[in-house]
């Protein structure tokens, strides 16, 4: 004679991966077009980010007047001026919360560059030349980490 079994629940089902968390929305600032198109592509793909592509310091920082957005992935190709621009954000200068995490990408670093970026609280410098994978784990690192809570979205009011 068969027995027969209850059924059993079904087991929960695992937390959500980082990836499908709602994407960040973000600021991406690279004179090249093959790798800003790429970095941006990929970042989309993969849901970790809404970027909002720019080619130079300057129109960041007028898009950054009149925008908030959740991270910034910054090129140091203009050094001065993206240096400038990071401290106008750390000053709450911007319309960015001014602990708004922030990225760059640098053909070099050194020492005094290397001290002024953690006076600034760069989150990740990624060296040139890199791979996507490199960007990528920048991008992910600017994201808010599970203890953070969920995205907020950016304001986007002028």
């Amino acid at each position: 004679m068969a027995v027969i079994h209850a059924p059993q629940p079904l087991p929960a089902p695992p937390p959500a991966p980082a990836a499908m968390a709602p994407p960040i929305e973000l600021l991406l600032v690279e004179p090249q077009f093959l790798v800003r198109r790429t970095v941006a592509a990929v970042a989309r793909d993969m849901r970790l980010a809404n970027p909002r592509e720019l080619t130079t310091i300057d129109q960041a920082q007028t898009l950054l007047a009149l925008h908030a957005f959740d991270a910034l992935f910054l090129s140091l190709d203009e050094e001065d001026a993206a240096l400038e621009l990071m401290s106008r954000v750390r000053h709450g200068a911007t319309r960015c919360d001014p602990a708004v995490p922030m990225a760059v990408t640098a053909a070099t670093c050194d020492t005094a560059l290397a001290l002024r970026l953690k006076q600034l609280e760069v989150r990740r410098l990624v060296l040139r030349p890199f791979k996507v994978k490199g960007v990528l784990d920048a991008i992910v690192a600017l994201r808010p980490s599970p203890t953070e809570g969920a995205v907020q979205p950016a304001s986007r009011s002028a």
